[in-house]
């Protein structure tokens, strides 16, 4: 399969919001001047908006930040996964991204076992034979204290709530996982200030009615299955419209880095004291519309997972 070698979707991004535009102003029967004044009324963010900007937003010569046309979005009901998920060449662009990350100079990984041959993915669920050993990798990768459960609070049943993916190379070796639950706001910031465990939280999840995703863990060996771990749950919590928030809890500085990377504001930082060392946990939360607002998660979101080419051998 041939791609273009792209290099910054700008281009794409003027083009689809600039057709939105056009067709929102259509069917809600709105000149340039009645958009403009809508939009004034419903944000302080449009408060010099005039219909000039709004001539040269449709006539793509031009175009609003994420965070604007998310806003505008808003206001007709829509979101900016509809929007993008919906044009065929920005998911293009974005599987490409994936692939082919910007920021990666080699091809080469200096990993022991995987080369950037072919892996694929899997997702279990707790009564799979293989959950609870897939679960102990992940976590002893991870390394984070709260995260570790007794044995004998161990059950298929308490741990239901979570979603775990795995990526595996040829050899059968583990080279990818995230590991994500779906749980409230309250049962959140109360695990984030250590007030309840993994196991009470997971217990909140199978309860309430769920409005975050939360991620405990994310990794890939390499930039490319790094970015397919990360782009199975943001594409669970686009396409999942109770969700209205994402928050990662990490003790992992790599996936600190890269979401720092990602413009992604730390919530807190919470030292945890485990076996005479002290571990820093990190917290994220960004609201559903920060996430479709930002560049790199929009993208990552947009791509349906079982379309993800699992290699980038021959492309």
């Amino acid at each position: 399969m041939g791609h273009k070698k792209y290099s910054y979707q700008k281009t794409v991004i003027m083009r689809v919001f600039s057709s939105f535009l056009r067709k929102i102003r259509s069917e809600h029967q709105l000149s340039q001047e009645g958009l403009r004044a809508l939009l004034n009324e419903r944000s302080h963010s449009f408060d010099s908006l005039d219909t000039i900007s709004i001539s040269r937003w449709e006539r793509g010569i031009n175009t609003p930040s994420l965070t604007k046309q998310s806003e505008i979005a808003e206001v007709f009901g829509d979101d900016l996964f509809n929007i993008y998920s919906s044009d065929a060449d920005f998911v293009e662009e974005s599987t490409y991204f994936i692939q082919f990350p910007p920021y990666v100079k080699s091809d080469k990984t200096a990993h022991p076992y995987y080369k950037n041959e072919q892996y694929h993915t899997k997702s279990m669920l707790p009564d799979h034979v293989n959950f609870e050993s897939m679960l102990k990798l992940c976590l002893m990768y991870e390394g984070n204290p709260r995260l570790f459960p007794t044995r004998q609070e161990i059950t298929c049943a308490a741990l239901l709530p979570l979603n775990l993916v795995s990526a595996f190379c040829s050899l059968k070796q583990l080279v990818g996982h995230c590991l994500f639950c779906k749980v409230n706001t309250k049962a959140l910031f109360e695990f984030m200030n250590c007030s309840i465990g993994i196991m009470e939280l997971l217990n909140v999840a199978k309860q309430d009615r769920a409005n975050v995703l939360v991620v405990l863990s994310s990794f890939g060996v390499s930039p490319q299955i790094d970015n397919h771990m990360m782009s199975v749950y943001l594409n669970q919590l686009a396409t999942d419209k109770a969700i209205e928030y994402l928050s990662f809890s990490t003790c992992d500085n790599k996936l600190k880095q890269k979401l720092m990377q990602m413009k992604i504001p730390m919530f807190k930082v919470k030292p945890i004291e485990y076996q005479s060392k002290i571990i820093q946990n990190y917290s994220f939360i960004m609201s559903r519309s920060e996430v479709m607002a930002n560049r790199n998660m929009l993208m990552l979101s947009v791509i349906p997972t079982r379309k993800i080419q699992p290699t980038n051998v021959g492309i």
